[in-house]
């Protein structure tokens, strides 16, 4: 019963978060996903939910396991795998990284060999979503490194047009794909430091944009 109550929390959540994200990067129903480091699955489960074809990779066998018990009978792709070494058959209109531990480290403003990396797996004009729990108030983690939106410009400082925005992940709930401005940026990076609610970093760039040095 609790196991319920949490996902049905989650999906309250971060199902507006997830159909707002698709709908501001303008993918279409049936585009192909990659889901980088995707634990147990739930995020791929909502980018499926929404109309998407999903391929999610994870170091975690264990992790892989579950999300295959919980979400493979919607016809989602999972492997275990290390995206450093990993190909595929096809390259994808959208790759998704959430707060993977790849990025959980004090070298990520100055180093972007594993953006640079996770691009490779796109089409051309396809959309990487960078998400990435952080926040602005005082508070502190002993496991997780909150990165500030400084630095986070500066990690994609190379990939000229890139989006970059703070999502409380309320305001999608609220204004949907138009929770991704400048504007609500401000108010939610406002927000968080007040009250010390946390949110997602989120940067959206086309493959398009990147520049030839790639």
């Amino acid at each position: 019963m609790q196991g319920d109550k949490t996902q049905y929390h989650f999906q309250c959540v971060y199902a507006p978060y997830v159909s707002s994200l698709i709908a501001f990067c303008e993918l279409k129903e049936g585009s192909s996903v990659l889901d980088v480091g995707c634990g147990q699955g739930f995020f791929s489960y909502l980018f499926r939910k929404y109309g998407m074809t999903v391929h999610a990779i994870d170091t975690s066998e264990t992790r892989i396991r579950m999300a295959e018990h919980l979400y493979g009978h919607l016809g989602i792709a999972f492997t275990v795998g290390d995206i450093h070494t990993a190909t595929f058959s096809e390259r994808f209109d959208c790759v998704f990284v959430r707060s993977c531990s790849l990025y959980n480290n004090d070298a990520f403003p100055l180093h972007d060999e594993v953006t640079s990396r996770l691009m490779r797996h796109l089409k051309a004009n396809g959309v990487f979503i960078f998400a990435y729990n952080s926040n602005f108030s005082s508070k502190k983690s002993s496991t997780w490194r909150y990165h500030s939106l400084k630095d986070v410009r500066r990690h994609f400082s190379r990939y000229p047009n890139a989006n970059i925005f703070f999502s409380s992940k309320i305001d999608t709930w609220l204004l949907r794909k138009y929770a991704f401005t400048a504007f609500a940026t401000r108010l939610n990076i406002l927000l968080s430091r007040v009250s010390g609610l946390g949110g997602d970093l989120v940067c959206i760039l086309r493959n398009a944009l990147v520049t030839s040095s790639q």
